[in-house]
């Protein structure tokens, strides 16, 4: 596909933005335009740097349509605190002519039934929901769904005490876990913007779904892994996932919604749907790309290598 796509970040500032906004900026050549929304000039002057390097700043709310004026397509990147607010932001964009929109997953397959009603994933399946209305109501509109499984560095962050080499997991070690690496990701993300838009199915003729992923196996596998890495022994423990939920439970009951944010995420890496492939085993779109992804094995050798 030619230069001819003008791209807007929103939320380039974080954890996951901002190795995305990196890799825009490679490459930067394949694109008409990038460039990030800002809130006000204190937001915009973090991203001076990006700015030096041609990437625009627009100020303005992710929430007025004027925010979108002269995009083709918007990549929410907002974290788990403004994902309720993905609806409003996709009408917004719409209404501002964005014909297609990167709604904020980069996670795990949601539409297995075992976790379609987490916790954790609520706001993303009510962004779903609006992107699919979006798109009966504008038939221009268009929307891809990313589907990575877990971050490779963030797989045995929640839970995992790396100073006292411990760990508290609630699942089984034997479940099957799938990740891709941050870089990878965000390249498969910006690579996925220059090969055609073949929509999922009649059912859903405005929306793409794209599954990838570096690697897969049992989580005691990726401990190991980690071991490895690092040259040292861990002592994990493995419990019950519903201890995790019933705190889940307690955290929601007292008003705690990041409380009931992290306890419910805690049941997912160990728990065998934490995989991007999970509606069908195996059907992943790596061959859609030019590249081969690191490997867990090799993600968590350069992450946590030579970390004692």
């Amino acid at each position: 596909m030619s230069n001819t796509q003008s791209v807007l970040l929103v939320g380039a500032g974080g954890v996951w933005g901002r190795p995305l906004l990196d890799q825009f900026i490679k490459q930067k050549s394949s694109f008409k335009r990038i460039a990030i929304l800002a809130r006000d000039e204190n937001h915009a002057e973090k991203f001076s740097d990006a700015k030096s390097q041609g990437v625009e700043i627009v100020l303005g709310s992710f929430l007025d349509s004027a925010s979108y004026k002269g995009f083709d397509v918007v990549m929410s990147l907002v974290g788990n605190a403004l994902l309720r607010l993905q609806p409003a932001m996709i009408q917004a964009a719409s209404a501002g002519g964005v014909t297609h929109f990167y709604p904020g997953e980069w996670n795990s397959d949601i539409d297995q039934p075992e976790i379609a009603n987490m916790r954790y994933f609520r706001d993303e399946q009510a962004t779903r929901a609006q992107c699919h209305a979006t798109a009966q109501e504008n038939p221009n509109f268009k929307y891809t769904i990313f589907i990575t499984g877990i971050f490779t560095e963030w797989t045995l962050m929640f839970g995992w005490d790396h100073e006292k080499k411990s760990a508290v997991v609630y699942g089984d070690p034997k479940k099957r876990i799938g990740s891709t690496s941050i870089p990878d990701i965000a390249r498969y993300t910006v690579d996925s913007l220059l090969i055609p838009f073949k929509a999922d199915d009649n059912a859903f003729p405005n929306r793409r779904t794209l599954r990838v992923q570096g690697g897969s196996k049992p989580y005691g596998e990726l401990v190991a892994d980690l071991e490895a890495a690092r040259g040292i022994k861990y002592t994990v423990e493995y419990r019950d996932p519903a201890e995790a939920l019933q705190l889940q439970e307690k955290a929601r009951q007292g008003g705690d919604e990041a409380g009931e944010m992290f306890w419910s995420i805690r049941t997912l890496p160990a728990s065998g749907y934490g995989v991007a492939d999970g509606v069908e085993k195996g059907k992943l779109d790596n061959r859609l790309f030019n590249f081969t992804p690191e490997t867990q094995t090799e993600t968590l050798m350069r992450f946590w290598g030579g970390q004692k």
